[in-house]
């Protein structure tokens, strides 16, 4: 699932979204609308948390998702800023001061950022990338599109810990109970919020925060993963499930498109709609439904795509635009375009993975030994064979 959801993002990302940015980019054979592949993630990674967190500690469980997550998204940041100044000043024809500082993080020369529909990011657009509050105000640029799932998530993960390792509500007799009722608030106080305390169309930066910074508009697809996980135990019934998801994806699809809420005027409303509620099924299927051994061949494959997955998630977008354009340029058409951007995004994540996220986690989780205090000398009358003071004591789990 997790592949399937991370490939349908990059299809639609290169051959959708893209050429709506840049339309020069549009001459791709095919056109994938469809925008539900970030929401599945989502939903895989709430079944995960319900799955992971009643083992052990909820700080160390925190950190170990912290430890995966953050390190990456960091040199993520760095090198997209790097690769969008040097290619969007060079598209545009613009240039930077002499000055190191102008090099790396000033204004061109002739202080345009938005010259064309490539934008050339200064070291605030960097700061604020770095510090994942571009969700905080409608100013802050997002150097790429995909960087939102990140401090949703992260916040997810915090609240779920809190919730688990502060509160009984999950622990006792009517645990089960407790979290479909967090499922359906999940799903349905944020349409609350959004759509009748604030409107669709508040101007308020404080309302943008809100929502945006608080993800209000992302917690359904959390919810479906809560949800899934709970009948695949047997704990909701499949006739609660079925009416829950429902209102999921209506969820979806009013804040995908909160202006279209009489007639499916965007194009890509329905498929998108469609795709969510198909690929939901397919969850479930996966989540209770026998082993799909019908993929086994495919195994080796989806399991390496699906270990890169994440680093692909966060290379593919801006990075993916940019050499499309380049190639492009080189006089290389949609057709051929296609499969080089999209190989080119599979070698980066793993890269990202290999060099950067895995020995990110790895040294970062691993048990650290604590120095043991200096050994105490004995009076002079004290004779023993055993060493005096106590021994070096190894804490923490294995990673």
């Amino acid at each position: 699932m997790r592949v399937l959801a991370v490939l349908s993002v990059m299809l639609g990302h290169i051959t959708h979204q893209g050429p709506l940015a840049h339309p020069e980019l549009d001459d791709y054979p095919v056109k994938i609308t469809a925008q539900f592949g970030a929401a599945i993630l989502m939903v895989v990674s709430a079944f995960f948390v319900c799955q992971t967190i009643r083992r052990g500690d909820c700080g160390r469980w925190m950190w170990k998702k912290t430890a995966r997550l953050v390190p990456p998204y960091l040199v993520a940041v760095l090198v997209t800023y790097f690769v969008m100044r040097a290619a969007g000043a060079a598209f545009n024809g613009q240039g930077f001061g002499g000055h190191w500082w102008d090099k790396l993080f000033g204004p061109t020369t002739d202080g345009v950022a938005w010259a064309s529909s490539w934008y050339v990011p200064v070291g605030w657009d960097l700061l604020v990338n770095l510090t994942m509050v571009q969700g905080w105000h409608q100013g802050f640029i997002w150097l790429d599109g995909s960087y939102w799932t990140l401090p949703v998530q992260l916040m997810v993960f915090a609240g779920a810990a809190l919730l688990w390792s502060r509160t009984r509500w999950f622990r006792s007799p009517h645990a089960a109970r407790h979290a479909v009722v967090l499922a359906w608030a999940m799903t349905l106080v944020p349409l609350v919020v959004r759509f009748w305390v604030l409107g669709p169309d508040n101007p308020s930066p404080w309302a943008f925060a809100l929502v945006f910074g608080f993800g209000l508009h992302r917690l359904h697809a959390f919810a479906a993963g809560i949800a899934v996980w709970l009948w695949s135990r047997g704990r909701m019934s499949t006739a609660h499930l079925v009416v829950l998801l429902a209102a999921v994806v209506v969820a979806q699809d009013l804040h995908l498109y909160p202006h279209h809420v009489a007639l499916p005027t965007d194009p890509a409303r329905l498929p998108s709609d469609l795709g969510f509620a198909v690929v939901l099924v397919l969850v479930c299927a996966a989540a209770k439904g026998p082993d799909w051994t019908f993929l086994r061949p495919l195994a080796p494959a989806i399991g390496w795509i699906a270990g890169i997955s994440y680093g692909v998630y966060l290379l593919h977008q801006e990075l993916g635009y940019i050499l499309a354009k380049a190639l492009l340029l080189a006089g290389l058409p949609g057709w051929a375009r296609l499969p080089l951007v999209l190989g080119a995004a599979i070698g980066a994540g793993w890269l990202l993975t290999k060099f950067v996220e895995r020995p990110a986690h790895r040294w970062l989780t691993r048990p650290r030994a604590v120095t043991a205090p200096p050994p105490r000398t004995p009076p002079d009358d004290f004779v023993t064979g055993e060493p005096s003071g106590p021994a070096p004591v190894s804490v923490g789990g294995s990673s």
